[in-house]
């Protein structure tokens, strides 16, 4: 296994395959199979190219778009700078299910990131009140009507120094490229493209919100053992920080219940309850006749 890397980045005389094995990138006398799990990059590149230019806000035809049924959130690209350390992880994931290769450790931490990043959009959309879950667009018809969360994972500074790129102890610098997209019995719409970035601070997590993040994890695949906190934490800070623009999109479109209408003030004034009248004192008994 090798970290994924972009499509512009593809050494010369290689081609990507799709198969129902995986996608594949081929050299003459090597070939070397990437995991189902990430997104061919050959079909990634065509989604994220065809809305570079559009805002959160926009749409194609310049109105609104239909609320879904459901949303997916797909599994992300990531650039070749960007990569994940988290040898705490590994170590437990090892005494879990056993030692593996040295060289697959990388590939792991990458893909239970991922798996972290979307299980934390999939929980906030859900916290907002939209229907959401892990998948991709290869399991999906036309008569399905999703919209479909791609995004590609990338340096915010092209000039930074490769060893403080990404997840892990003194690593950062990692901004998402999204795209949504709507598939419905009319076709397949691009709807809007944004950039999401990690927030300053960390906010505290409730106990039920890594209940909920640990129960897609698992829905996605992928184990739940969990990463170090500092890896988690910036796993669950972009995908907040992605979820939060979904969830704005979403807002622009009328696809989320406008709070219920306040209820309307009475037109007359309380009235005044009558004051208790208050007790008569009990008459004192009659003198009694002396002797």
């Amino acid at each position: 296994m090798r970290p994924i890397k972009d499509p512009g980045k593809r050494p010369p005389n290689r081609v990507c395959a799709r198969s129902v094995l995986g996608c594949k990138l081929i050299d003459p006398g090597r070939e070397c199979v990437i995991p189902m799990r990430f997104i061919p990059l050959c079909v990634a590149a065509l989604l994220l190219a065809g809305c570079a230019t559009m805002d959160i806000g926009g749409t194609p035809s310049g109105g609104s778009s239909p609320r879904p049924k459901t949303i997916v959130v797909s599994d992300f690209v990531f650039a070749s700078e960007v990569v994940a350390v988290d040898r705490g992880y590994t170590a437990r994931l090892e005494r879990k299910i056993g030692t593996f290769p040295t060289h697959e450790r990388k590939q792991r931490t990458l893909e239970r990131v991922n798996d972290e990043i979307m299980a934390s959009i999939v929980v906030a959309l859900r916290e907002a009140g939209l229907e959401a879950q892990p998948g991709s667009e290869e399991g999906l018809s036309l008569n399905d009507d999703v919209v479909v969360v791609n995004g590609r994972l990338r340096p915010s500074d092209p000039n930074a120094k490769p060893e403080q790129i990404g997840f892990g102890a003194g690593r950062g610098g990692v901004v998402a490229d999204m795209t949504l997209s709507h598939l419905s019995a009319g076709g397949k719409k691009q709807l809007a493209s944004f950039t999401a970035e990690s927030a300053r601070k960390p906010a505290v997590a409730p106990a039920s919100r890594n209940a909920a993040i640990i129960l897609v994890v698992g829905a996605a695949g992928s184990p739940t053992e969990r990463l170090s906190p500092d890896v988690e934490a910036q796993a669950r800070i972009l995908g907040r920080a992605t979820a939060e623009k979904i969830v704005a999109f979403a807002k622009e479109q009328g696809w989320l219940a406008k709070p219920e209408a306040a209820e309307a003030a009475p037109d007359d004034k309380p009235k005044k309850l009558p004051q208790a009248k208050p007790e008569k004192k009990p008459a004192k008994p009659a003198a009694q006749p002396k002797d």
